[in-house]
């Protein structure tokens, strides 16, 4: 397999600081759901760059080291800042396949994997954030339920991340924009237990390449 050790060794570095960061901010009386939403967003944010250094090779090797860090922790009760959380969920154990799925489906169109990680790191957890009042229309799911309020605030998030994107590389595509978050916020809308960390950034890709020109 082609990989660089050294891009290899300062990129793991990095993102494990960001477990060591979110771990002290827990210890330091943040609650889980904050810690975890923050490496969330900081760990998939990242990956919207991360094509740009990396190989495909090393990003694959990335994914299962953080997949295997993750899975361990977990067994082992550690990382609580991560896996402290009350609810049911393997969205963690999935998160770094589900990041590399889009990168995988969405090669040679950074784009593309850009604008699916960042739905998946911003726009999730807008959906975390507002569903979890409760308040409204709700639906059950396997693994929980969602609410509309949540769905509407991560269709909104998505359709901004369009178009800021869209703007970006001077080709805004309003209804495309407007038509793919729709269709992310069906998938976020349909799977509970974190389950939709795995298919929302493969879609975000594949939507970011064929309906966005990302």
């Amino acid at each position: 397999m082609d990989v660089r050790p050294i891009a290899l060794v300062i990129t793991a570095a990095a993102q494990t600081c960001l477990l060591v960061a979110v771990e002290i901010g827990f210890r330091r009386g943040l609650g889980p759901e904050t810690t975890r939403q923050i490496a969330h967003f900081v760990g998939a944010a990242s990956v919207a760059a991360l094509p740009l250094f990396l190989r495909l090779s090393e990003l694959i090797v990335l994914a299962a080291f953080f997949t295997a860090i993750l899975a361990w922790t977990r067994a082992r009760h550690l990382l609580s800042s991560v896996h402290g959380i009350q609810r049911v969920t393997v969205g963690a154990l999935i998160f770094p396949a589900g990041l590399l799925l889009a990168v995988m489906l969405g090669w040679n169109h950074p784009g593309a994997i850009a604008y699916a990680a960042l739905v998946l790191g911003v726009a999730d957890p807008a959906a975390a954030l507002v569903g979890k009042r409760g308040d409204g229309v709700s639906w059950s799911v396997i693994g929980g339920h969602k609410t509309l309020a949540g769905s509407l605030a991560f269709a909104a998030v998505a359709v901004g991340i369009g178009l800021l994107m869209g703007l970006g590389t001077g080709d805004v595509r309003i209804l495309a924009v407007f038509g793919a978050g729709l269709v992310l916020a069906l998938v976020e809308g349909s799977l509970g237990y974190g389950l939709d960390n795995l298919p929302v950034p493969a879609v975000g890709s594949l939507l970011g390449i064929s309906m966005l020109g990302l």
